[in-house]
């Protein structure tokens, strides 16, 4: 209470002048989701991970990005982690195999349903990779490092988008009755991937037809 009176105490009210919510912890003052989630992790124990500044550089929308980060952070909402904070729910198994506990690293990674998509991706993109189930580890082998910047970020961007589809598909199984194949998520993914890098980079060019027969040499053409 004592802070609060002093807080009080020390504003300035200036007449004609409209009130505005000011973020005291920006240079700009202006809040921003990024300059939140720096304070978040400071609070948090442990060093701040590399990762998470090249997943917040990929070029998906924020929704996806905020979907990505939980799996990431084992935040998401899975049958599993449902489970571990009390809340009941009709089955652990995962929606989408209905053989294993729906844990993050199942759903995402272990799931026979899972694991058909990331083949086609890697089937696309002409590349493999050392396949990890834990989030973290997956994310950070899966950008091509070894690449420039561009499609390093591009790359990134794919996860993002496998990730978030996966997600998307589980909720519309369950809430929606929906119906799975393999394909048509994957054919989401190359659609909502080349969405968002052309609405976050203008030397994306490339049609639809070029990014899916030749992803490649699109991503070469991103600075």
């Amino acid at each position: 209470m004592e802070q609060l009176v002093q807080l009080f105490q020390e504003a300035k009210l200036v007449l004609w002048e409209a009130d505005s919510w000011v973020w005291k912890v920006g240079e700009s003052q202006t809040f921003l989701v990024n300059s939140a989630y720096v304070q978040v992790r400071r609070g948090r124990v442990g060093e701040f991970s590399p990762e998470y500044s090249k997943l917040w550089r990929c070029k998906a929308l924020p929704s996806a990005l905020f979907i990505a980060w939980r799996v990431v952070e084992n935040r998401i909402a899975s049958r599993v982690n449902l489970v571990r904070r009390g809340v009941v729910v009709e089955s652990s198994l995962c929606c989408l195999c209905g053989k294993e506990e729906e844990s993050s690293c199942h759903l995402f990674f272990v799931c026979m349903f899972a694991w058909h998509i990331w083949c086609l991706c890697f089937e696309w993109l002409g590349v493999s990779f050392l396949f990890h189930k834990d989030p973290k580890s997956n994310f950070a082998q899966f950008r091509m490092s070894q690449t420039s910047v561009s499609i390093d970020d591009v790359s990134g961007t794919i996860w993002v988008g496998i990730v978030s589809e996966i997600w998307n598909l589980r909720n519309s199984i369950i809430f929606n009755s929906g119906v799975a194949y393999v394909s048509e998520v994957f054919a989401s993914v190359q659609v909502k991937v080349w969405s968002w890098i052309h609405a976050k980079s203008r030397s994306a060019y490339f049609s639809y037809s070029s990014w899916v027969l030749n992803p490649m040499v699109c991503m070469r053409l991103i600075h």
